[in-house]
């Protein structure tokens, strides 16, 4: 999600492990696992996607969301830029550092055939000193999300405006309903079904008005996703150092390093352990939220938060709201050691079937060079030699409903594809799910699954695009391959790593 940030930041007092994230897929790289492997579509999706005739040409591919009332997929895109403009290739458009917003429509059978721009962001001014894009319109949209109404939500993640914005589209123009303190993203925000808002503040400035001086995951008080409200205007002076809305109350719910109430662990909000128990990191950037209520009138539950960082994580808290605002009972830090750990936890969401969704962002490049590097967190994670294709995936998170552990429960869907997730969607088939796929040179997905409500089995497909005059482009879906978790698991367990 993060443009031009570290993928690890943490408290000073922690010394942390980290790697660099490759800047691009590149079709030469040669991959560990050959691309005539059984399940090389599921461990290679994009090299494979590419070799038979997919675009491989699309740029920091971002979040996408389901639009019910209209039947609409949204799709954001942080810039137009690299492939997409480089005069090669499928998609052939002129630069747009400030970002767009994509729209498709969803037919009967839950496919979409063309995408085509909704929102373009800029214009952009290279030599502003503050705002380089337009204050007034959107700079490099990542985060977007529908509310029952069917109107949209984007949020940024950006240094084109001095403070990263959360919109609204009421379908003819954009709306400021909250700006974050300086140097902090847009993230986790989720509209519940009775119009619960949260919200929360990534990486934000260490100069910033406390408690915004570190990342934080809150909800907001006194206002439903579905009320009118009068935008707001640009923060000036102290208000660009914390968090502002058009309308209601901002709660802080949980803020990295604090300790997590009636932790059974007693660990803290943030944190990652090695499978020793060793503090690696104090991770400081909160990303997706996941909001899976208990109670019939949403008045309580867990929401479910990802920690975007190497090794990745997700908090868990526990929630009821006491009429005013919210009350913390208690939390964890999932334990993701059953699934050899997780990574890079970026965009979420919730399934029909009220489970949270994670995705493991900027999958570690497995090519025959660098494969080592490219995932030694995750080595000095298990404390052993980590396996690159055991991350890139969209895991499934839930409390245990059959209350065999006290914590949750946890799946990697590795029948889904392994790529940058950005994060993934379901649509109301409870069985088609489409991606963001991060980076530069990425690829659109879809996945089918087998049986309703179940992605551990389907067949993934990749699109072929055909540019059209008014720049949207038409999507042709080629199918990559069918297979279930459990094979492709057994497949990497075996997989036999050089030396």
């Amino acid at each position: 999600m993060r443009r031009m940030k570290l993928l690890f930041a943490v408290l000073s007092v922690v010394m942390l492990l980290g790697v660099a994230v490759p800047a691009a897929f590149a079709q030469d790289d040669q991959p560990l696992l050959p691309l005539d492997h059984p399940v090389a579509s599921f461990l290679e999706s994009r090299a494979v996607a590419a070799k038979l005739g997919a675009t491989a040409e699309f740029r920091k591919m971002e979040w996408v969301a389901y639009d019910d009332v209209n039947k609409k997929l949204y799709m954001s895109m942080t810039e137009i830029g690299k492939g997409m403009t480089d005069g090669k290739g499928d998609i052939q458009l002129e630069e747009n550092p400030c970002g767009i917003v994509y729209t498709a429509d969803v037919d009967a059978t839950n496919n979409i055939s063309n995408l085509k721009p909704l929102i373009i962001g800029g214009p952009f001014d290279k030599e502003a000193k503050g705002d380089k894009c337009d204050p007034n319109n959107v700079a490099n949209p990542d985060s977007v999300f529908t509310d029952t109404k069917g109107r949209l939500w984007i949020g940024e993640d950006t240094s084109y405006h001095v403070n990263n914005v959360l919109w609204m589209w009421d379908g003819t123009k954009l709306n400021r309903f909250a700006t974050l303190p300086l140097g902090a993203e847009v993230t986790g925000f989720f509209a519940a079904k009775d119009g619960t808002v949260f919200l929360n503040v990534q990486h934000p400035s260490g100069s910033n008005l406390y408690p915004y001086n570190r990342g934080v995951v809150g909800v907001v008080n006194g206002f439903k996703a579905t009320d009118a409200f009068k935008p707001m205007e640009t923060p000036k002076g102290q208000d660009q150092r914390r968090v502002m809305t058009a309308a209601g109350q901002y709660q802080v719910l949980s803020r990295v390093g604090m300790t997590i109430p009636n932790d059974i662990h007693a660990q803290r909000f943030g944190q990652v352990n090695d499978l020793n128990g060793k503090l690696l990191a104090i991770c400081n950037h909160p990303d997706g939220n996941m909001w899976l209520p208990t109670a019939d009138d949403g008045s309580e539950g867990n929401l479910f938060s990802n920690y975007e960082c190497q090794p990745g994580a997700v908090s868990r808290l526990y929630i009821r709201n006491n009429g005013k605002t919210w009350d913390v009972l208690e939390g964890e830090n999932v334990d993701f050691s059953g699934v050899n750990g997780t990574w890079n936890n970026c965009g979420a969401i919730v399934s029909p079937w009220n489970t949270g969704m994670t995705g493991e962002e900027y999958e570690p490049f497995a090519t025959q060079a660098d494969w080592k590097k490219n995932v030694a967190p995750m080595t000095a994670y298990l404390g052993k030699q980590a396996n690159p294709y055991d991350y890139g995936y969209i895991v499934e998170v839930s409390p245990d409903p059959n209350g065999d552990t006290a914590g949750a429960v946890v799946q990697k869907h590795y029948a889904m594809g392994r790529f940058s997730h950005e994060m993934n969607v379901v649509l109301p088939d409870n069985k088609t799910a489409y991606f963001g796929d991060d980076g530069t040179n990425t690829v659109m997905f879809k996945f089918v699954a087998d049986e309703a409500g179940d992605m551990s089995a389907g067949t993934l497909y990749a699109a072929k695009v055909t540019q059209k005059p008014d720049q949207s482009f038409d999507l042709q879906w080629i199918k990559l391959g069918s297979g279930n978790d459990d094979e492709i698991a057994d497949a990497i367990a075996n997989f036999e790593l050089p030396k």
